[in-house]
């Protein structure tokens, strides 16, 4: 299980891996079978030119994990050969699931560190806190936490065995997808799932049941997954997020996400009751 850190530990204790990040994307070793891991303390402080370890990320195992930035154009340097530079959704399945989930930790965690330099009240240089994730104006005291932003996803089921499925304007490609979006101050998640399934696509359900979550890099949400059983309502999609939706049967789906997200374990989870 992964061990977030704050204070920075030993260097010379144990084994440091690092992930440097450049913009959104993450640089990589490529090994001879095509996988890919996080950096070696010697690989990264080659590829930046200085010592790495900008900001301790936490332990996994024995292993201590750390995220640095990569000046932007530095990643198109020679010195990049065996290395692979691409965006977390690209290095799914590149890398492990563990180091993948470090990567968009670092990703998220640099981004934050970065947009959050000074304070929002009163324009003072704000210090990172060694006890806790969190930057504080030494001015004022105000303190800033990493941002999450919550957001739902559920499948919802009818007694016919059909599930309903969209698709968003947002994507190139013909996919369809469990319904999803982000909770509004005030709101329980339960209230999250009412609003968004009935803006969307103008049904009501009930019956929601937590299904489970991932953590989601893009940029900094927590997808939290359900199962909701219709309860009445027509289909009427809003045209601005979904422009399509419709109920499918377990045989006959059309294209549906990548095993890396949580939409995929909905729909598989529906598919294997479905069949039982």
């Amino acid at each position: 299980m992964f061990e977030p850190l704050f204070a920075h530990p030993d260097r010379a204790i144990g084994e440091h891996r690092h992930i440097l990040v450049t913009g959104s994307r993450v640089v990589v070793r490529v090994d001879v079978a095509g996988s890919a891991r996080a950096l070696a303390a010697g690989d990264a402080a080659a590829l930046l030119g200085r010592e790495p370890g900008d900001l301790i990320l936490g332990r996994l195992d024995d292993v201590h994990y750390w995220a640095s930035r990569l000046p932007d154009g530095q990643e198109k340097s020679g010195s990049l050969e065996d290395h692979r530079v691409g965006d977390l959704r690209s290095l799914h399945g590149v890398l492990s699931d563990a180091e993948w989930n470090i990567a968009g930790r670092a990703t998220q965690l640099l981004e934050w560190q970065r947009d959050h330099q000074f304070c929002g009240r009163c324009g003072a240089p704000n210090e990172a806190l060694s006890d806790t994730r969190a930057m504080r104006c030494p001015a004022d005291g105000t303190t800033v936490f990493p941002r999450l932003s919550p957001a739902v996803i559920v499948l919802i089921e009818r007694s016919d065995g059909r599930c309903l499925l969209g698709r968003n304007r947002g994507w190139d490609i013909p996919m369809y997808s469990t319904l999803a979006g982000f909770v509004e101050p005030g709101e329980t998640l339960e209230d999250t799932v009412h609003r968004e399934v009935f803006e969307e696509v103008g049904v009501r359900v009930g019956n929601i049941r937590y299904f489970g979550s991932q953590p989601w890099p893009f940029p900094n949400s927590l997808m939290l997954g359900f199962v909701a059983e219709w309860a009445e309502g027509e289909i009427s999609v809003d045209g601005e997020e979904v422009i399509d939706a419709q109920w499918f049967s377990p045989d006959d789906l059309p294209m549906i996400p990548p095993p890396m997200s949580i939409a995929r374990e909905l729909i598989d989870d529906w598919l294997a009751r479905a069949g039982s």
